[in-house]
C-alpha cells in the first residue's frame, strides 16, 4: 500500500495546476480559516495526470494561492480511464412551479421526462424542471446551444429564479429521494470529461457545482503540514514519504472497500 500511495501522490507547483471549476467566496472563507487554524492541507488535490486539471480540490487550490503556499500535495489519476466517472449537482428547491418559471420571464416547453432528458443531452435546453408530486415537467429556455451558450443560459435561469427561490445543490445520484419528498428538481446535462479538460486548459473554469467526480481509492485525511509545502519540491517529497512510511508502519492507513460517509 505504501508503494501505491507514493506512486500516486506528488508534490506539485501551484502554478502548474489548472482550475476546472469556479469557486464560491463563502466556501473559500470557511476553508481558509480552517486551513490556517490547523496548519495543514488535509486532503490532497485530485488531478489528471496528463493535463494537470484539478478534478477535485479547486477551493483548496484557491486558498493555497491566497495564503501564498507555493506547492501542494496531489493525488494523480488517469482521468481517461473508465474507473473514474463524472456526475453533477442539481439545483433543488421546495416550491418552484412551471408558473413561477413563466412569471420570471423564462420560456418553457412541457415535455415528458424521457424526452426532456434527451433534449438536455442534446444541449437543446438550459434545464428541465421536474416535480413528481405535482406531475410537472418542462424544459426551461429550450433552444439549440453550444457548450458556452448552454452555460450562459443556465446562469441566466438561476439568476432569475434565485430572486424567488433558494436552491440546494444535491448530488445527482440522490435525486430520486428529493423527487419522492415532493421537491422541485432542475435537471441539467452533465459535462463530459473532454469538456472538463478542454475548459481547464483554456482557463475557462466551469460554473461552481458543475461536476461531481467519483474517484476510486481516493486518499483522504493525509494532513500535510503547510510548512513542508514551503520547502523545495525535493524536501517536501521527502517529508511526505517519511510521513506515509510512519503512518503505514503504525497501522494508521485503512482502505475502505465500501462507500463511506465522511463527517467534516
Amino acid at each position: 500500500m505504501l508503494e501505491i500511495m507514493i506512486k500516486n501522490l506528488e508534490i506539485c507547483e501551484i502554478g502548474e495546476l489548472l482550475q476546472h471549476e469556479q469557486t464560491m467566496d463563502k466556501n473559500i472563507m470557511r476553508l481558509k480559516e480552517a486551513m490556517l487554524n490547523i496548519g495543514q492541507q488535509v486532503d490532497p488535490l485530485i488531478i489528471d495526470r496528463k493535463s494537470r486539471a484539478v478534478l477535485d480540490g479547486n477551493h483548496r487550490l484557491k486558498v493555497l494561492e491566497i495564503i501564498k503556499v507555493p506547492r501542494t500535495v496531489c493525488q494523480l489519476v488517469d482521468y481517461g480511464g473508465e474507473q473514474i466517472t463524472i456526475g453533477g449537482w442539481l439545483p433543488v428547491t421546495e416550491r418552484l412551479t412551471i408558473d413561477d418559471v413563466k412569471n420570471a420571464g423564462l420560456k418553457t416547453e412541457e415535455v415528458d421526462f424521457e424526452a426532456g432528458k434527451r433534449a438536455l443531452d442534446g444541449t437543446r435546453a438550459a434545464f428541465m424542471l421536474r416535480n413528481q408530486e405535482k406531475d410537472e415537467c418542462c424544459l426551461i429556455s429550450p433552444e439549440d446551444y453550444d457548450l458556452h451558450g448552454m452555460i450562459e443560459a443556465q446562469k441566466n435561469v438561476l439568476d432569475k429564479l434565485n430572486n424567488k427561490e433558494k436552491f440546494m445543490y444535491i448530488a445527482d445520484d440522490s435525486i430520486e429521494l428529493q423527487l419522492a419528498e415532493g421537491r422541485t428538481v432542475l435537471f441539467r446535462r452533465n459535462f463530459l470529461k473532454k469538456e472538463v479538460v478542454a475548459e481547464a486548459i483554456a482557463k475557462r473554469p466551469l460554473p461552481p457545482k458543475s461536476t461531481r467526480h467519483m474517484i476510486p481509492d481516493r486518499i483522504i485525511r493525509l494532513n500535510m503540514r503547510l510548512g513542508w509545502l514551503h520547502q523545495t519540491k525535493e524536501e517536501a517529497t521527502k517529508y511526505l514519504e517519511n510521513m506515509l512510511h510512519d503512518r503505514v508502519y503504525n497501522g494508521n492507513v485503512r482502505r475502505y472497500t465500501e462507500p463511506v460517509i465522511v463527517i467534516y
